[in-house]
């Protein structure tokens, strides 16, 4: 094969190359400007996703399964209490964007905080915590196997780590977790996933779009 030819060749996979790109392009630009899923700071599922069956408790020691989650929106952030930065960090940015749906008039969603840390997290504690950020709050924790069983579904991670001592021991220890808001509709199905870093201007926006197309199917 003569250098010529493996020239030819080469344009041929990039001018390809380049019309796929863009052709995917356009394709996108035509999806949102024909308003087939909106643009949100993270992915809206189409179609969302099915919750199964789970058991957890919340901080008043009432049970807190799919059925606390139908008939309204809910914002879940996985966590635990003794989480240094993000955290509290994000339960400060959905009680600012909660107030800016208050004032808006929108519908507003629960928000539920799930930790990760049910050896440390009881209910006291749990009420505590989420009292600080609104009163509002929903706090739920449970068994280890509950916990894992609604990450899994929320494809959610979480690993235990070193504290301060730079081992895990009884009562030191940090978790390594994920930092998205996980939105659920009112038939318990995951819907949307906010990603981190998160603001409340993105969230208030995001919740606009997504219950719009959410009443639109």
């Amino acid at each position: 094969m003569n250098k010529n030819t493996l020239i030819k060749m080469a344009m041929i996979v990039v001018l390809s190359t380049a019309s796929m790109w863009a052709g995917f392009k356009l394709s996108q630009l035509l999806d949102r400007e024909s308003g087939a899923v909106p643009i949100i700071e993270g992915t809206i599922l189409n179609p969302p996703r099915q919750i199964s069956k789970f058991e957890l408790m919340d901080q008043r020691r009432h049970e807190f399964g799919p059925d606390q989650l139908a008939g309204k929106w809910s914002l879940i952030f996985i966590g635990y209490t003794n989480c240094p930065d993000v955290c509290p960090n994000t339960l400060s940015v959905l009680k600012q964007a909660y107030i800016d749906m208050t004032v808006l008039k929108m519908e507003l969603p629960q928000v539920v905080f799930v930790s990760i840390d049910p050896q440390r997290d009881d209910a006291e504690i749990l009420g505590d915590y989420v009292y600080y950020f609104d009163p509002s709050f929903v706090a739920v924790t449970g068994k280890k196997a509950e916990l894992d069983n609604l990450s899994k579904q929320l494809s959610s991670v979480y690993l235990k780590a070193a504290g301060a001592s730079g081992d895990i021991k009884k009562d030191d220890y940090l978790f390594d977790h994920s930092a998205s808001v996980l939105v659920i509709n009112p038939k318990a199905q995951l819907q949307a996933v906010f990603t981190a870093p998160h603001n409340k201007l993105g969230i208030v926006d995001g919740m606009q779009k997504i219950m719009a197309f959410y009443n639109k199917r």
